[in-house]
C-alpha cells in the first residue's frame, strides 16, 4: 500500500511541474541600446530588453542579453549566439533602439555609431538583412521583434550603399520579405514611428512582456494581442505589425496542464527521517562544485542525490545566470519543479562565450520540513578550442588563434577532445587545423573532410582553400570556388570575402562585381578585417565600376584598425607592430588619410601563449607578411612535407611585392587573394589579418 501511495505522489507531483518548455532548443538575443554617445539617449531600451529577456527566460529560452553594445561589442556578441543557435528549433532576436532604413534597407545602430560621413552605415550600423540571412542558415524557426521604428536621428542623410550613393528620406523601418518559417514582428506599422510611452517600458515591449506568457497561445494569436494593447495604450496612434511565412506552430510558453483536479497524496514518513532527507541532499547539493565545458551541449551534473523518496521535492530558488538548466525531456525554466528522482537526471550547458561562474539554488521540501541548498558551476573551454579554435568560426566558442600561433601540444589536446566529445563535429575540424599547422597534412585533410561531410562549415571553406594553394594536392580553382560558395551560402565570413573576391575579379568564374561587392561588404560586417582591406583598395583606386571615394577606403581602415589589422595599418603607411616591410599606398592617399587617424599604442608582441594559455580576448600576434593561399594566408608551410603555401616565411613572395606589381603601382586592388597587404594582378598577396572580435 505504501508503495502504491508513493507511486501515485510521484505523478501527481510531475503534473504539478509547471512554467516548463519542451526538449526543443530555443535561443534568444535580447538588445537594448539606451544610452547613445553622439546623439539623445532614449529612455526605454535598456528596460525593455531586462524585461523582454525575464520573460524569455520564464519561457525556457536560452537568453542572450546585451545593453548599450558598441559595433565591435555587437559583432562579439552575435558570433557567441550564433554559435549556440547552430541547429536551434527556435532563433528569436528582439531589439529595442535606434533603427531606420535608407533606400529599403533597415539598419540597427550601436550606442557608439556617428554617422558623419557617408560610408559610415556600412562599417558602424547593423544591417537587419544580414542578422536575417545568418539565421536562416542556421535554425529550423526565426522571429524579429523589432521595438525600433524611429526616424534618422543623425545630421546626416545620403550614405553609400554597395555601388550607390542613396538619401535617406523615409520614416522608420521598411517592410521586410519573410523566408519561409519566418516571423518579423515590428513596434509599428511599416514607415510609421514606435512612441516611448509615459512608463519605464514602451507600450510595446510592456504588452508583450504580459502577452508572451500566456500558456500555449501561439505567436500570432500572441502578436494580436499586442496589437490590441498597443492600440489602446497610444490610442490608435502606433499599430504594431508583422510579415509572417510561418508553416510550423511557435508556442513560446508551453504549459501541460494535468487532467482533472490533482490532490497531494505523500507517503507517510516520521518527521525526523524526512528530516534526514531533506538535510542530506541539501549537503550533496552544497558540496558540489563543477567545471562545465562550453559547447558540447548539455553536461550531466552528476549530483549523486543521497534519495529517491517521492515525498521530497524541490523547486529551482534561484536560476543560472546565464546558461540552461534541463531534464532529458524539457528544458527548465526559473520556476520549474523537480522530484528526488529528477536530480540524478539534471543538465547544465553554460552560454557561449560566459566564463563567469554561475549559481544554482534549490529549495529542498519534505511536508512541512524545508532547507535551501546552493551549488557553484563554472564554465570552461575544451583545451582544443583553446588550442586549434580558428577565427570567426561561427560554430566555434573561442576567438581563435592564427595557424602560426597554434602550439605543439594542440594535436593531442584535439585529438582528445574528438575522443571524449565524437559528436561534436568542431572538434574534428579543429584537430585538422592543428595536424595541419605540424604538418601532417594528409591526416588533416582527412579530418577536415570529416568534419565537412558532419556539417562543419568553417571546414567546408578550408577544404575549398587547400584546392585554391594545392597544399599536398593538385591545385583545383573550380573545385575551390564551388567549395567557397557552398560555405558563403552558409554564412561564413572567411568563404564570403574569398568568394566575393572570386566574382568581384572574375578569377577562375563569371564575374559578378555586384555579387561580389555585396559579399565583400557582409564579410566586413562580420568583423573580416582582409575584406575590410579589400574593399578600402577598391573604394580608394575605383574598380570595375564601382566609384573611387578615398573617404570610403578610410572608413574601412579604420574599422580594421579598430580591430587590431596589421594591414590595415600598413595600407595606410603607418607604423605596424612588426619589423618586416609591408606595402604602402600612393603618398597622397598617406597626406590626407594620416592626419585623421588616432593610434592606440599596443604592446610588443610576445611568443604566442602555450596550448591552455588562452587570453579572455582575442589579440593578434604579428608574423610579418605572408603569400597567397587563396583565401586570409590561413596556415603555415608544412612542417613535415607537402606543398602548399608557406604563411611567415621570408621568400620573394612575402616581402610585400612582386614580379607584376605592388600596392604602390596603378596595379593595386583586390585580386583573389585572402588579404590586402599588397597585391598584384598574379592574386599573391601579403599579410593575414584575420583575427577580429566576432
Amino acid at each position: 500500500m505504501l508503495r502504491c501511495c508513493a507511486f501515485l505522489a510521484a505523478l501527481i507531483l510531475v503534473g504539478f511541474t509547471t512554467l516548463e518548455a519542451h526538449a526543443d532548443r530555443r535561443v534568444a538575443l535580447v538588445i537594448g541600446n539606451s544610452e547613445y554617445r553622439t546623439i539623445p539617449a532614449l529612455k526605454n531600451p535598456d528596460t525593455d530588453a531586462e524585461n523582454v529577456s525575464k520573460t524569455l527566460r520564464l519561457a525556457g529560452f536560452n537568453v542572450f542579453v546585451a545593453k548599450d553594445v558598441t559595433k565591435l561589442q555587437f559583432e562579439e556578441k552575435f558570433r557567441n549566439y550564433l554559435a549556440a543557435v547552430d541547429g536551434a528549433d527556435l532563433a528569436v532576436v528582439y531589439y529595442s533602439g535606434h533603427g531606420f532604413q535608407i533606400g529599403g534597407e533597415n539598419f540597427l545602430i550601436p550606442v557608439d555609431a556617428s554617422l558623419k560621413d557617408a560610408a559610415d552605415i556600412e562599417v558602424q550600423a547593423i544591417k537587419l538583412d544580414d542578422v536575417l540571412q545568418q539565421l536562416r542558415s542556421k535554425s529550423k524557426i526565426q522571429v524579429i521583434i523589432l521595438d525600433a521604428c524611429r526616424n534618422n536621428p543623425f545630421p546626416r542623410k545620403d550614405y553609400w550603399l554597395r555601388d550607390q550613393l542613396i538619401v535617406s528620406g523615409e520614416t522608420g523601418l521598411a517592410q521586410v520579405k519573410s523566408s519561409l518559417n519566418t516571423l518579423i514582428a515590428f513596434a509599428t506599422e511599416p514607415g510609421a514611428v514606435a512612441y516611448d510611452g509615459t512608463g519605464a517600458l514602451s507600450p510595446f515591449s510592456s504588452a508583450f512582456s504580459r502577452r508572451a506568457l500566456a500558456p500555449n497561445q501561439e505567436i500570432r494569436t500572441v502578436m494580436a494581442a499586442v496589437r490590441r494593447d498597443v492600440v489602446k495604450a497610444t490610442n490608435g496612434k502606433q499599430v504594431p505589425w508583422e510579415n509572417s511565412s510561418l508553416v510550423d506552430e511557435v508556442v513560446l510558453m508551453r504549459h501541460d496542464e494535468p487532467e482533472g483536479q490533482q490532490v497531494m497524496v505523500e507517503q507517510p514518513q516520521p518527521a525526523s527521517e524526512r528530516g534526514l532527507h531533506i538535510t542530506g541532499a541539501a549537503e550533496a547539493i552544497d558540496n558540489h562544485g563543477v567545471s562545465i565545458p562550453v559547447g558540447v551541449g548539455p553536461v550531466p551534473l552528476k549530483l549523486d542525490f543521497p534519495t529517491n523518496d517521492p515525498a521530497v521535492s524541490l523547486k529551482l530558488a534561484s536560476y543560472p545566470a546565464t546558461g540552461t538548466l534541463s531534464l532529458p525531456d524539457r528544458t527548465l525554466s526559473p520556476e520549474s519543479s523537480l522530484m528526488a528522482d529528477d536530480i540524478d537526471h539534471l543538465r547544465y550547458e553554460p552560454q557561449i562565450g560566459s566564463a563567469a561562474p554561475v549559481e544554482v539554488g534549490f529549495q529542498i521540501s519534505a511536508g512541512k520540513a524545508s532547507k535551501r541548498a546552493t551549488m557553484k558551476l563554472s564554465p570552461s573551454v575544451d583545451p582544443c578550442d583553446q588550442a586549434a579554435g580558428a577565427p570567426l568560426d561561427l560554430q566555434g566558442v573561442a576567438p581563435g588563434r592564427q595557424p602560426n600561433e597554434i602550439g605543439g601540444g594542440a594535436v593531442e589536446a584535439c585529438e582528445t577532445a574528438v575522443k571524449t566529445y565524437p559528436g561534436v563535429t568542431r572538434f574534428r575540424y579543429e584537430l585538422g587545423r592543428a595536424l595541419l599547422a605540424s604538418g601532417k597534412v594528409d591526416e588533416a585533410r582527412k579530418a577536415i573532410q570529416e568534419a565537412a561531410d558532419k556539417g562543419h562549415v568553417r571546414a567546408v571553406f578550408e577544404l575549398g582553400d587547400i584546392a585554391a594553394s594545392g597544399t599536398g594536392t593538385a591545385v583545383d580553382p573550380t573545385k575551390a570556388s564551388s567549395l567557397y560558395s557552398q560555405a558563403s551560402d552558409k554564412g561564413d565570413p572567411y568563404a564570403m570575402a574569398a568568394w566575393g573576391r572570386a566574382l568581384f575579379n572574375g578569377i577562375g568564374v563569371q564575374p559578378d562585381t555586384g555579387k561580389g561587392l555585396d559579399l565583400l561588404l557582409k564579410a566586413a560586417a562580420m568583423g573580416h578585417i582582409n575584406a575590410m582591406n579589400d574593399l578600402a583598395v577598391i573604394f580608394q583606386e575605383g574598380r570595375n565600376g564601382v566609384p573611387a571615394d578615398p573617404a570610403r577606403a578610410l572608413a574601412f581602415l579604420k574599422a580594421g584598425i579598430d580591430r587590431q589589422g596589421v594591414y590595415s595599418m600598413s595600407i595606410l603607411g603607418l607604423p605596424a607592430r612588426s619589423a618586416l616591410p609591408v606595402a604602402v599606398c600612393k603618398p597622397k592617399v598617406v597626406r590626407k588619410i594620416v592626419t585623421k587617424i588616432k593610434l592606440v599604442p599596443t604592446p610588443t608582441p610576445t611568443t604566442p601563449p602555450e596550448v591552455f594559455e588562452t587570453p579572455l580576448k582575442p589579440i593578434q600576434n604579428d608574423t610579418g607578411p605572408a603569400p597567397w593561399r587563396g583565401s586570409s594566408g590561413d596556415h603555415p608551410e608544412p612542417k613535415g612535407g607537402g606543398s602548399g603555401s608557406s604563411e611567415g616565411s621570408t621568400t620573394e613572395g612575402s616581402t610585400g611585392t612582386t614580379d607584376t606589381g605592388s600596392a604602390d603601382t596603378d596595379t593595386t586592388g583586390p585580386t583573389d587573394t585572402g588579404s590586402t597587404g599588397s597585391v598584384s594582378d598574379t592574386g599573391s598577396t601579403v599579410g593575414s589579418d584575420s583575427t577580429g572580435l566576432f
